[in-house]
C-alpha cells in the first residue's frame, strides 16, 4: 500500500464517515436501533426528518467540504496559509451552506478575520465569551497530519484556532494530526505515551477522555450520545482513537462509529479519515461508491495526494 492509497482512503474514509454518519448524527444509541434495527449501512436508509432531509442521500457535510477548501489551499499557497484558508471558507459561506453554526457567522461578520484569521478569532471568542470547546475543526487534522513535516504542530494549532480557538480544540486536534502522520509514515498508530505527552502539554483536561478511548472495551463506554456534551471535541477525538485501538477494519469503524449516535457525522469523519490511512482505499466498504459527489473528492483526494508525494519526494 503506498502512499496515494493511504492519502486517497483518508479523504474518501472522511467523506464516506461524514455522509454516513449524518444518518444517526445527534440520536441516542436507544433511537438508533430504533430506526435502523440491523445497523446503519447504507445511505438508502437515511430517514428523512426534519434534519436529515436538508440533505440528499450520500451527500457530506460542512466536515468534508471545509476539509477539501484546506486541501485546495494548501496546493495552491504550497503550504498551509490561514488567511487564504479563511478567504476560501467565507467564500463558501456566501454560498449559504445548509450547516454553518453560529459562531462561524460572528467570525464572518469581522471585516479583518480573514485576513488575520488567528488575532481576530481570538478577540471574537474573547469578546462573546465562547467557552464551548466543539469539535467543528478537528477533521482538519487529518489534513494537517498527512501534510506532516517540522510544521505539523504549528500548522495543525493554526488551522485549528483560527476559527476554534480553545486549548482543548488545539489539543485533541494535535493528537489526531500526531496520529494521522504515523499512521501515513510509519504504517503504525503512534505510540501512547506520545499522545498523553501532547495532552499534558496543551491541555491535561483532555486526558481522561485519552485514556477512556485506550482502556474502555467498548465504544458505548465513550457515552458519545450524551445529549450534554455529544458536540464536545474531546468525543470526538476518543471515538476516532478508540476504533484506531479497537477496530480491525474500515468497515468496523464506520459501523461501530455511527451506530454510536452523537454527532455521528464529525465522529465518523474523523475515524474514518483515520482508518482510510491505516487501510487504504480498497479497504473501505463499497458504500463509498455511491457518494453523491464522487467525482469531487476523488479530483481533490488524487491532486492533493500528488502533491505530498511530491513534497515527501523532494
Amino acid at each position: 500500500m503506498n502512499l496515494t492509497d493511504k492519502i486517497k482512503g483518508a479523504m474518501f474514509g472522511v467523506a464516506l464517515g461524514d455522509a454516513l454518519g449524518l444518518g444517526t448524527e445527534f440520536m441516542s444509541t436507544q433511537e438508533v436501533r430504533h430506526y435502523y434495527p440491523g445497523g446503519m449501512r447504507h445511505f438508502s436508509q437515511i430517514i428523512r426528518d426534519a434534519h436529515r432531509c436538508m440533505w440528499k442521500r450520500g451527500e457530506w457535510t460542512n466536515d468534508t467540504q471545509i476539509n477539501i477548501l484546506l486541501a485546495e489551499s494548501i496546493m495552491s499557497c504550497g503550504r498551509l496559509n490561514v488567511s487564504d484558508f479563511a478567504k476560501r471558507i467565507k467564500a463558501w459561506f456566501k454560498d449559504n451552506p445548509t450547516d454553518m453554526v453560529d459562531f462561524y457567522r460572528w467570525l464572518f461578520k469581522d471585516s479583518e478575520w480573514e485576513n488575520e484569521p488567528l488575532k481576530r478569532a481570538h478577540r471574537i471568542w474573547l469578546d462573546y465569551d465562547i467557552h464551548n470547546a466543539s469539535n467543528e475543526a478537528l477533521p482538519r487534522a487529518i489534513i494537517t497530519g498527512i501534510l506532516g513535516g517540522k510544521r505539523m504542530m504549528g500548522n495543525t494549532l493554526d488551522a485549528i484556532s483560527m476559527t476554534h480557538d480553545h486549548t482543548r480544540c488545539a489539543a485533541c486536534g494535535m493528537v489526531i494530526a500526531t496520529m494521522a502522520d504515523s499512521l501515513l509514515r510509519k504504517g503504525e498508530p503512534a505510540q501512547y505515551t506520545e499522545l498523553v505527552e501532547i495532552c499534558n502539554t496543551l491541555d491535561p483536561s483532555i486526558l481522561h477522555s485519552l485514556e477512556r478511548a485506550h482502556d474502555s472495551a467498548s465504544i458505548y463506554d465513550l457515552e458519545l450520545d450524551d445529549e450534554n456534551a455529544l458536540w464536545h471535541t474531546r468525543k470526538t477525538m476518543a471515538a476516532a482513537l478508540w476504533a484506531i485501538w479497537h477496530c480491525s477494519s474500515a468497515e468496523e469503524t464506520l459501523h461501530c462509529v455511527v451506530d454510536a449516535g452523537g454527532d455521528a457525522d464529525t465522529n465518523a469523519a474523523v475515524a474514518m479519515g483515520l482508518a482510510g490511512l491505516r487501510y487504504g482505499y480498497d479497504a473501505l466498504p463499497e458504500e463509498v461508491n455511491n457518494l453523491l459527489h464522487y467525482d469531487v473528492i476523488n479530483d481533490v483526494a488524487t491532486r492533493f495526494a500528488a502533491f505530498i508525494e511530491q513534497k515527501e519526494n523532494r
